[in-house]
């Protein structure tokens, strides 16, 4: 009787494992690193999910999501503008509480106010690194195309190589950025963590997904917080399967994670204070000018189940 049970039950498990979902991410970011590695140490596959990686630009990852093309999307700054402009896309978990980004420039410009006057590079318009220099010129009572230049250089290859060219006078970062532009003698203007209080990273999927299969957003979201906290306790390996994936050498790879590492979520908490300091920058950045509900940028209802279920809560 127990085998007649059991190869129905395998069954179904053996289906369950060919569940295949498409996660997009924009860089090879250590910010990224979580589902990276739910992915590569089996996380995703344990809870029946057979996952890809997608690299796309985050803009366009916002319409992927919307068309099925992508199942989940790394990010945050676009997410939740996108809520906000009425896409109905939410936040399911935060895999990044806190920001990992540096304002860099040239030797001579001592401190952010001399960046008056001078150009900022960025990645691209509506980035996180468009984000942060924004509000590090807010906190200076400066604004962008007005008192400071703002242009798009890039990845960050592309905005040292802006530096080195004088194109622009300034840059925003994250790691290995920051390695690599100080080594060639620019100097940290700011850190954005002392100057704003936003996470930088989460996990987005549409509401149509959320609604029509809360079961598969549980999963991986159950996965992406084991991988959370194998990053947290498992150091080593994790600086070994980022080097592997960014294609980066060992040091460099193990100087990025450890400047990311107070920047991990451990569990993908969503707390209140962090989703409207995060609403708030998004209906600034906008230039809208209403009340919104925490409930239209982000859905905590499936992290709370698989935060229970795995006993962290």
């Amino acid at each position: 009787m127990v085998g007649f049970l059991f190869l129905p039950l395998l069954a179904r498990s053996e289906v369950r494992a060919q569940e295949k979902i498409r996660i997009g991410f924009s860089t090879y970011s250590p910010g990224f690193l979580p589902t990276v590695i739910a992915e590569k140490k089996g996380f995703y596959a344990k809870y029946g999910l057979a996952s890809e990686h997608i690299l796309i630009a985050i803009s366009v990852g916002m319409n992927a999501l919307g068309t099925g093309d992508l199942d989940y999307s790394n990010g945050l700054s676009q997410s939740v503008m996108a809520s906000i402009r009425g896409v109905p896309v939410k936040l399911v978990m935060l895999t990044q509480e806190n920001l990992v980004f540096y304002l860099l420039a040239k030797p001579q410009i001592q401190k952010v106010t001399d960046l008056r006057g001078k150009t900022i590079g960025i990645s691209y318009f509506g980035s996180s690194t468009h984000m942060v220099a924004e509000g590090i010129l807010r906190y200076y009572g400066m604004a962008a195309g007005k008192d400071v230049n703002i242009t798009p250089s890039g990845d960050d290859q592309g905005r040292l190589a802006a530096l080195d060219s004088g194109r622009i006078d300034a840059a925003v970062g994250s790691p290995p950025f920051d390695i690599i532009a100080t080594k060639k003698g620019y100097k940290i203007l700011a850190r954005a963590s002392d100057y704003l209080k936003l996470p930088q990273n989460g996990l987005i999927a549409t509401d149509k997904k959320i609604e029509t299969s809360p079961d598969q957003v549980k999963r991986v979201i159950k996965g992406t917080i084991e991988a959370l906290q194998f990053i947290k306790n498992q150091k080593e390996e994790a600086t070994d399967i980022f080097a592997r994936w960014a294609k980066v050498d060992r040091e460099m790879a193990k100087a990025i994670v450890a400047s990311h590492a107070a920047g991990y979520s451990v569990d993908g908490s969503m707390p209140e204070d962090a989703l409207q300091a995060a609403l708030q920058d998004g209906l600034l950045r906008a230039k809208v000018e209403k009340k919104v509900p925490l409930s239209q940028i982000a859905d905590r209802r499936l992290l709370a189940e698989a935060q229970k279920e795995l006993g962290s809560k």
